[in-house]
């Protein structure tokens, strides 16, 4: 560890960081090298040579043997070659020792929004807003997926005091962040591995975690007993087909009583139906979740969609902090950022109510069917470009037909006809099951609740709200219950695709939540539907949008087949055996 000024160093060379790593990143890219890593890499030996007077590059490869440990001769040397090495050397003539420094501990993958190639990090917004969530002081400190260890090096800096771990699972991401922590402070410890393969006993005061989104081979680098223990947990990550909440238990095994965490999500996971529902019922009656924050959109390199960030505890929280920041952002060129104005905001937001900031009962989280998205709460107005009302896009609204479970037993066919019944439990994820019940017949008086093809199916009664669009063979008919209403849309106006697109996304769920009535028994009154705001470009705009939803559509139907297959060869395994 060096004794460094970092404030003076900051105030002298941070704002000129993201000019000299691409200085030095343009002089390596002469030479055909402009990978991160390698960017980073080169002003880290330049810094050696030029900290150490080492000014041939012989002296410089010897101190590099004989002085660093091996993983930091293996992040250098690795695919290197003898224009690198002497590149190194002239950037270590071109540059101050405090500027190489600089772009060692400070130089970001994406710096004004311009992307190198390797690992996506975490914002520096996002890392300063996380630090003040979780207020450190002189304790153990844990970042999961540390990846170049942009959270831990801030950390540091700001703290000397504590105990620092790391764990990532990318090689060359975990190097630098070890050499960045070694130019900090010797109080460190950086793992390689998978989070889901640490000592169940290593537990710490503050945990930060910027897990990725939406893995799904997740158990493929996993300690199988590990998933086991997270499963028991909570029993409903059994039937989870992405790796968001293990993610976020698994910090929850790993923190003290009277810790804190503080993690990183996909606004999705915030109010999604399904299993996620559940998963968020089971943390929320855990008494773990302390407070919500949307963040606003764009804030990454990689996604432009909004994200949330969940303060975490096991003080059996009955009340849960929600803060809607989503609007408080810097627009850039590329990127948007949380300045420190707008951090120091949320921060405050975390201990009063405002416009912003609300306190909410575990019961009343409970009546939004666990939805915990701060705009559910605080009832700000949602956006909507060239919006119209749902009913000035309908031809034709009706409910299905109120048979009783008598009349259908009735009704029921053994054998495949034209005639099949469609009831809330056949949508499943938004897609109506291909394995509909057949009806031996249908009364004249019935075809009228018959869905017809491209029909929009929305249901009446619960929450979450299921949308989906129903496919009609030539020659069949389709008898909806009467809990589904029946729209009709005018498809010169409306692509059916879309508008079901927009009712499943967050401002979608957002505006049916808001003309639902009800505490018992939610449901949507057609007045109530009919004056729900719908977004309306136009119809090549909304082409687009529902190709891209029908692609998605098509992947999870085959990623379903596929589930369904590795199961059924289950059974078969001890036979084959």
């Amino acid at each position: 560890m060096l004794d460094l000024n970092i404030k003076m160093l900051m105030e002298k060379e941070y704002m000129n960081v993201e000019k000299n790593g691409y200085d030095i990143a343009s002089r390596l890219r002469n030479f055909g090298i402009s990978n991160y890593y390698k960017v980073v890499s080169a002003a880290y030996a330049a810094y050696l040579a030029k900290a150490n007077q080492l000014e041939d590059l012989q002296s410089l490869l010897n101190y590099i043997n004989t002085e660093l440990p091996d993983e930091q001769q293996y992040f250098l040397k690795d695919q290197t070659s003898d224009v690198y090495w002497m590149s190194v050397i002239e950037i270590s003539k071109a540059y101050t020792v405090e500027t190489l420094l600089a772009v060692v501990l400070w130089m970001t993958n994406s710096m004004d929004g311009r992307k190198f190639g390797g690992e996506s990090e975490t914002p520096l917004s996002i890392v300063k807003l996380a630090y003040g969530l979780l207020k450190p002081e002189n304790e153990s400190i844990a970042d999961f997926c540390s990846g170049t260890g942009v959270f831990l090096s801030y950390a540091a800096q700001m703290n000397k005091g504590s105990l620092y771990y790391g764990i990532e699972i990318n090689t060359l991401a975990k190097e630098l962040s070890e050499i960045r922590m070694s130019l900090l402070t010797d109080n460190h410890l950086i793992r390689q591995g998978s989070v889901f393969s640490m000592d169940a006993d290593r537990t710490f005061d503050k945990i930060f975690s910027d897990s990725p989104w939406n893995v799904r081979s997740w158990k493929a680098n996993s300690d199988e007993q590990t998933i086991n223990e997270i499963e028991q947990i909570v029993p409903e990550l059994k039937r989870a087909t992405t790796a968001d909440w293990h993610f976020i238990v698994n910090v929850m095994r790993h923190l003290k009583e009277e810790g804190k965490a503080v993690v990183t999500s996909s606004n999705g996971l915030t109010w999604n139906g399904g299993i996620s529902k559940a998963i968020r019922e089971r943390i929320v009656k855990l008494g773990w979740l302390e407070a919500v924050i949307s963040l606003p959109a764009n804030l990454y390199s990689t996604t432009s969609i909004p994200t949330s960030i969940l303060v975490l505890s096991k003080k059996d929280n009955k009340v849960v902090r929600l803060i809607d920041a989503s609007d408080m952002a810097t627009v850039g060129r590329r990127q948007n950022e949380l300045d420190d104005e707008a951090i120091n905001e949320i921060l405050e937001l975390m201990t009063k109510n405002s416009a912003n900031s609300k306190l909410v009962s575990i019961d009343e989280i409970a009546t939004q069917d666990y939805a915990i998205n701060p705009s559910r709460y605080l009832q700000k107005e949602v956006k909507v470009e060239n919006g119209v009302p749902l009913g000035d896009l309908i031809v034709n609204i009706t409910r299905g037909a109120q048979l009783k479970a008598s009349e259908l037993d009735e009704l029921v066919s053994d054998k495949p006809t034209s005639y099949q019944y469609l009831m809330l439990a056949n949508i499943q994820d938004g897609i109506i099951s291909e394995d509909l019940p057949y009806l031996k017949e249908l009364d004249k008086k019935q075809e009228k609740y018959c869905i017809k093809n491209n029909s929009l199916v929305i249901s009446k009664n619960g929450a979450p709200v299921k949308v989906a669009v129903a496919s009609v063979e030539k020659g069949k008919q389709i008898l909806a219950n009467g809990n589904l209403y029946i729209i009709e849309l005018d498809e010169t106006k409306a692509d059916p695709y879309y508008v079901k697109a927009y009712l499943e996304s967050e401002n979608g769920a957002i505006a049916l939540s808001r003309v639902t009535v009800g505490a018992t028994l939610p449901n949507i009154p057609v007045d109530g539907l009919k004056k729900v705001l719908i977004p309306n470009p136009d119809m090549d705009t909304q082409k687009k949008v529902a190709e891209k939803y029908l692609t998605k559509v098509d992947e999870i139907k085959v990623l379903k087949y596929r589930l369904q297959k590795a199961t059924s060869d289950l059974r078969s395994i001890f036979e084959e055996g």
